[in-house]
């Protein structure tokens, strides 16, 4: 498909430009998407500032959802017209881990958006097998922020939460409010969390949160509280903030033989790590990011409204807002997405 189209470049630290860029050619084995919408996140903003050693220009955007307009000649399972949400992640298929089933894990790791051209745009050019179709009960909306919920999703699935299990959950950020779905889905028998923002306490409710403790004053609380009390600490801990007080804290109240998942990195280390105490109750630790094999199945449970996305999105904004928000650094609040209809 000749012609050209609106993107999202980043051309280096701090330099985000809003270019007209010839519309990609597709491969055989790819698909060329109409984005309808991308979302935003704070990974973004760490690329544009030079936190990381990817090489510019190239365009960003890694949470992408559109319709398939072109098919190479080798695409069966896609057609023209398909609406699609995008797995940002291109494994090699040909490292170790690739061929041992785990491409989670790829040596060679690609990332559309993160560090090769990505879905801030009119138009991105994608591997079919990481386009996956979606169901009419799913809105665009909620696809453009369906990539940051499948994360967790993939964290509490490898975790083995089992129903009846007690689950404390730090943070009150999108991430933390997908994990509180995700973990009340999957048969939490209670969910804690703990949190900063007083707005927030309505949504974490409604998403199946059955006790809400303020961070200021929360040690207080846990020790009374029974989990703590009659189970001796929650059996699975989700830190979803990343600071070293809440790295200190999960190890604190999971109970003996519990697990904890480490999914927020506000701090690149952690100071005074705990490892006696994590030596002495048998703690199992999870870390997680992508998680290709649960895309299928979390795409089914937004379709039967088991996990609500769309009160996530708080802000639509054009592609031109999106550059002023991005380089002001202004991500405060739920998720952002960018619209690309004309």
């Amino acid at each position: 498909m000749a012609g050209m189209m609106r993107a999202l470049m980043w051309e280096g630290d701090g330099i985000l430009a809003l270019r007209e860029v010839p519309i990609p050619e597709i491969r055989p084995t790819e698909v060329l998407v109409r984005v309808s919408y991308t979302g935003v996140c704070a990974t973004d903003v760490e690329i544009i500032k030079g936190k990381f050693p990817y090489s510019p220009p190239y365009i960003l955007g890694h949470e992408v959802t559109g319709k398939v307009i072109e098919t190479g000649g080798n695409v069966k399972e896609l057609k023209e017209g398909d609406r699609v949400v995008i797995d940002p992640g291109v494994p090699c298929g040909e490292c170790f881990f690739c061929k041992a089933s785990q491409p989670e894990f790829c040596a060679n790791y690609c990332e559309l958006g993160i560090n090769e051209n990505g879905g801030w745009a009119d138009y991105v050019r994608v591997p079919a097998k990481s386009a996956h179709k979606i169901p009419v009960e799913m809105s665009d909306v909620s696809a453009a922020i369906f990539e940051p919920m499948a994360c967790p999703f993939g964290a509490v699935d490898h975790a083995g939460l089992l129903p009846g299990e007690h689950v404390l959950i730090y943070g009150d950020g999108p991430a933390a409010l997908y994990f509180t779905q995700i973990a009340k889905m999957m048969g939490a028998g209670r969910i804690c969390v703990v949190y900063k923002l007083p707005e927030r306490a309505e949504l974490l409710q409604r998403f199946g949160a059955d006790d809400l403790i303020p961070f200021d004053g929360q040690a207080a609380a846990l020790k009374e509280h029974p989990s703590i009390r009659d189970r001796g600490g929650f059996q699975l801990v989700i830190d979803a903030v990343g600071l070293s007080d809440t790295v200190k804290d999960a190890v604190q109240y999971a109970s003996t033989g519990g697990r904890i998942i480490l999914y927020g990195f506000n701090d690149s280390h952690t100071d005074h790590f705990p490892h006696r105490e994590i030596i002495f109750k048998g703690i199992r630790i999870f870390g997680r990011t992508n998680s290709p094999a649960v895309w299928s199945r979390a795409i089914e449970c937004v379709a039967r409204n088991q996990i609500e996305l769309n009160p996530l999105v708080e802000r639509v904004v054009s592609p031109e807002e999106a550059k002023e928000i991005l380089l002001a650094g202004n991500l405060t609040g739920l998720k952002t997405i960018i619209s690309w209809a004309d």
